[in-house]
């Protein structure tokens, strides 16, 4: 066999090649024979070698993002979510105090760490089970805490009580049947429930919850609503009863805070009812064995 100047003889095992027949390219897989190739070649092969080799063997790469995926706690969306729930206290406290200032401050970052946290965990694959428990109870702890102090008699009172009974007996049933679920879940993806395991959601996560589409609507009607009643203390406290522009302007405010009030009635009663017929909105995970 001839072999010209610019090539060499090399066995390749189990590597792709290719090379030139009658004035075409093809491409193949050979183990254990010697081919004609040139250095050029030799080359692009030994970066593709190196580069093989380099990769995690058995897809140990891409199986571990999927566990951190599932079970990863500190991420920066469960982090936003968790200063969230921080933040719930204080501006309960700032409004009974009438410190409006802070409050609707903390209740802005609130509602844009709502959104942002969801959209960094769907656009950057860091969605975890901890965090689809972690958000709606954020939104829940939020959302009670604000409407109490904006009920209460000590506070301002500017929610409704019939509304606020509608928002808390709601988020009420809801707390007593995801009771019930969390102990079925334990059960069904561990065997067995202690104390400690069911409260701890971080390392014994259980069950994923979706919430229904009505109630992602509701929690972002009623965060409007309570904003605007923050808003509307603020207006209260700073308009100037013998200007006729701010106190018309005020009246206004408040009739449609008054009519956000029926509508925020009308979607808690919805979504509430939404998870009776919906059986996506809770799914067990797989048992652990």
């Amino acid at each position: 066999m001839i072999v010209p100047l610019h090539t060499h003889i090399y066995k390749l095992p189990m590597m792709r090649y290719f090379s030139i027949r009658g004035g075409r390219g093809y491409s193949g897989i050979m183990n254990g024979i010697y081919l004609p190739i040139s250095r050029v070649h030799v080359r692009t092969f030994s970066q593709a070698l190196i580069k093989k080799a380099e990769e995690p063997k058995n897809g140990s790469k891409k199986v571990s993002d999927i566990v951190k995926m599932k079970n990863g706690i500190w991420t920066i969306p469960n982090i936003l979510t968790i200063s969230r729930i921080a933040c719930a206290p204080f501006i309960g406290h700032y409004i009974i105090t009438q410190n409006f200032t802070p409050a609707i401050c903390l209740f802005v970052y609130s509602c844009i760490t709502d959104f942002l946290d969801g959209y960094l965990a769907r656009s950057y694959k860091m969605r975890s089970v901890a965090g689809t428990v972690l958000d709606p109870m954020a939104d829940k702890i939020l959302m009670m805490t604000t409407t109490a102090a904006l009920c209460i008699p000590s506070g301002p009172q500017i929610i409704p009580l019939g509304v606020a009974a509608l928002i808390f007996g709601r988020d009420f049933l809801l707390g007593l049947s995801a009771t019930y679920f969390r102990y079925a879940s334990m059960k069904h993806t561990y065997g067995k429930v202690t104390w400690n395991s069911y409260w701890d959601i971080f390392h014994y996560p259980s069950a994923e919850v979706k919430p229904t589409r009505i109630s992602k609507w509701n929690t972002f009607v009623q965060m409007i609503y309570v904003g605007m009643g923050v808003v509307l203390l603020i207006i209260n406290n700073s308009v100037d009863e013998d200007d006729e522009k701010q106190m018309a302007f005020r009246e206004k405010f408040q009739n449609a805070f008054t009519l956000m009030g029926y509508l925020v009635s009308v979607t808690t009663i919805w979504s509430g009812a939404s998870y009776i017929h919906n059986k996506d909105a809770f799914r067990y995970l797989n048992k652990v064995k």
